[in-house]
């Protein structure tokens, strides 16, 4: 997904530069907003989406929803189809970031066992330590805005400055 994004931003920045599509403000905007748009979508999944654990709870990133998991809730992290949570009531929870693959599957996912190991150990250390409360699962919807924005204005800048 990162060689699709810096694809996706080399040809836009390419065709902004040439002045073949910008002729007004009109499309200046519409362009960018387009081009804006879809490069966040690739860095949505490809950077944004991940897996955080912290000393309270495991935080499952997808695109914009976050699933927030306190370590009392996590049953496991295993190597599945991709890096999954099982959850103490069975629920399996994937992640983008590490999601499956036709190669990783035939390969054993070699480069997610990293990951894996750090994440299994911070669920035995976490865990093990009874600090935590009993809290419930949250799952939300975060935005952010600010990316999506400086998005758009990658590509708003050279367009507004083509006319």
């Amino acid at each position: 997904m990162g060689v699709v994004g810096g694809a996706l931003l080399l040809a836009g920045l390419a065709v902004i530069l040439s002045g073949a599509v910008i002729h007004d403000l009109a499309s200046a905007l519409f362009f960018s907003f387009v081009l804006g748009a879809c490069t966040f979508v690739v860095w949505l999944i490809a950077w944004h989406s991940k897996i955080r654990a912290t000393p309270a709870a495991l935080f499952v990133d997808n695109f914009l929803i976050v699933r927030e998991i306190p370590w009392s809730h996590v049953k496991d992290i295993v190597l599945g189809s991709g890096i999954v949570v099982v959850l103490d009531d069975d629920e399996v929870i994937g992640s983008l970031h590490f999601g499956g693959s036709v190669l990783g599957m035939i390969t054993g996912y070699p480069s997610y066992r990293r990951s894996l190991r750090r994440l299994q150990d911070a669920l035995a250390g976490y865990k093990n330590n009874g600090e935590h409360e009993a809290r419930e699962k949250k799952t939300y919807m975060k935005f952010p805005w600010i990316a999506a924005l400086a998005w758009f204005l990658l590509y708003a800048i050279p367009s507004l400055l083509q006319l």
